[in-house]
């Protein structure tokens, strides 16, 4: 078998062949889509045969209760629409100012501290495994016992927790 093709994942309702997988599988998806489906249309046909005196829609049930709960749920979703509505307009309103450079550009991190942190592991590694053109350039490698690093070194003298580097 081709290495590429070993790793990849492979669906056999999408391949030539496999009958049967195809036509449970379809079967499977148009059912689960009319267990989704049937409920959503019940209950709307209902309501709007409710809210427009039986001009629209069919009344499939005729419960007070379930009508004053169907009025409720039609305003908490509608609020919560225009909440999401409000959010998604607002980080749009930000993002097109910021994208036209008429808001200042925040970075998301400490630059300089990311600068800091990344030589202090150059350095490190530069002094345990060599400069970095060698490290790069190297085809075979073999680290010496000693040069493993320990759960967490390189984090560690990142961090400037630890300050000496053991051979």
């Amino acid at each position: 078998m081709d290495k590429n093709l070993q790793h990849s994942y492979r669906d056999h309702y999408y391949e030539r062949g496999h009958w049967g997988t195809k036509i449970w599988q379809t079967l499977v998806m148009l059912l689960s889509w009319l267990v989704f489906i049937t409920p959503i249309i019940i209950t709307t046909a209902t309501y709007l045969a409710y809210r427009t005196d039986n001009r629209w829609g069919h009344f499939f049930w005729h419960y007070a209760e379930g009508f004053q709960e169907l009025n409720f749920l039609m305003i908490f979703l509608t609020f919560a629409l225009g909440t999401i509505a409000v959010f998604c307009l607002a980080l749009s309103y930000v993002q097109v100012r910021r994208a036209r450079g008429l808001v200042e550009k925040w970075p998301m991190f400490d630059i300089t501290k990311n600068q800091w942190e990344q030589r202090a592991a150059e350095r490190f590694m530069t002094e345990r495994f060599g400069d970095e053109k060698f490290r790069q350039n190297c085809r075979n490698y073999t680290v010496r016992p000693e040069q493993n690093l320990s759960k967490n070194q390189l984090k560690k003298i990142v961090n400037n927790e630890e300050t000496s580097v053991k051979h």
